[in-house]
């Protein structure tokens, strides 16, 4: 029995101690993946706390085999979903690309920036059902398979979602890019 296994057994015992060392472990990626969904720092905390509260609440039903990280992250995947589905506006920004690195010249750092900075904008503009799919797969790293069973619809739903995402994300980089050129000219 590993040290998660330890805990979350524990947890079923309620023990707060376990609870809190559960939280310390997973905190960071929950909060990462529902940022990457919801677009905004006071919702993804919010959601990341549902997903502790659910978690914890429902802990008996957890039984693997997935890891405890997994079976949290679903949770608040579901939550962001159903927060997205009620809400139904567009996100303001968001944290999904690492920084840069620093032995570019300035030059390239300013031109991966500024594609950085589109490919942020392109996010934030397309449709919340494929800015979900894409964060599944892209960001997650999860398989057709996985993102199956989280958003409940059939594996040729998820490659056509997939694909129509990526071509909007596509679409949207392009619409962005016309724009920052039309205002470099007008400058």
């Amino acid at each position: 029995m590993d040290q998660v296994d330890h805990l979350v057994e524990e947890c079923k015992s309620g023990s707060q101690r376990a609870q809190i060392e559960i939280y310390r472990l997973y905190h960071k990626q929950v909060f990462n993946t529902c940022l990457r969904l919801v677009c905004n720092k006071v919702d993804a905390e919010d959601m990341m706390q549902n997903a502790f509260i659910d978690a914890l609440t429902n802990i008996s039903r957890y039984k693997g085999p997935d890891t405890f990280a997994g079976w949290i992250k679903r949770i608040a995947l579901n939550n962001c979903i159903d927060f997205l589905k009620k809400r139904k506006t567009e996100p303001e920004s968001r944290e999904l690309l690492p920084d840069l690195a620093d032995e570019q010249s300035e030059a390239e750092e300013n031109e991966l920036k500024l594609k950085v900075e589109t490919i942020k904008a392109a996010m934030n503009e397309i449709h919340s059902d494929y800015r979900v799919i894409l964060s599944l797969h892209l960001f997650e790293g999860m398989d057709n398979e996985e993102i199956c069973a989280i958003l409940k619809i059939k594996e040729g739903n998820v490659r056509t979602r997939l694909s129509r995402a990526k071509k909007a994300l596509l679409d949207c980089i392009k619409q962005i890019e016309v724009r920052q050129e039309k205002k470099i000219m007008t400058s």
